[in-house]
């Protein structure tokens, strides 16, 4: 994790968010206050804004939004709305980390939950993976660039056309075909 939050300032916003907000789900409630009271389980916590991509999280909903009141995801196990099994699991693995996101009225604005958040470290990209999606963007990028150019020469054809104009049709049509045969070599080379 990027940024590291103590269990005293955990428990601080725990204790602070019940106080202020009521839960969807009352045994959400209850789960909440349970990590609260215990120290090696809220070392164990992360409130995190995006917990997409984690393998323990933990969803809770306050009643003034309009959000699910709960639900928990467990990698390779079929999401749940069950806190009770929630509850089992974090028991059974209290050494294993789990995200907890919070949806209430103002979240994105509040400076209690502010000092909560962790912001995951994002591992370093492997080079050789990094110089692929490089190659990828570039080869992207010429293909637009090049249907581009392949569209407005189509366009001046149309445009000679169009006007009758029979040399600019020939001109218009001998750019298109050279262009089209520099396209059968790489990068038009």
């Amino acid at each position: 994790m990027g940024t590291i939050v103590s269990v005293a300032e955990k428990k601080h916003f725990l204790r602070w968010f019940l106080a202020n907000y009521d839960l969807q789900s009352r045994e959400a409630e209850m789960l909440l206050r349970y990590m609260m009271t215990r120290e090696n389980v809220l070392q164990r916590v992360h409130f995190v804004d995006n917990f997409r991509h984690f393998s323990r999280v933990i969803v809770v909903s306050t009643t003034c939004v309009h959000v699910a009141p709960f639900r928990y995801y467990r990698r390779n196990k079929p999401v749940t709305t069950d806190v009770e099994q929630a509850f089992i699991d974090l028991y059974q693995h209290p050494d294993e980390d789990i995200y907890v996101g919070l949806f209430f009225k103002d979240r994105s604005t509040c400076p209690e939950f502010a000092a909560v958040l962790e912001e995951p470290v994002k591992p370093e990209m492997d080079p050789a993976v990094r110089e692929m999606l490089s190659l990828q963007a570039e080869w992207v990028i010429d293909q637009s660039l090049r249907a581009h150019m392949r569209k407005q020469l189509m366009k001046e054809v149309d445009d000679a056309l169009d006007s009758g104009d029979r040399t600019a049709f020939i001109t218009a049509s001998q750019r298109l075909i050279e262009f089209d045969r520099s396209e059968l070599t790489p990068l038009g080379i």
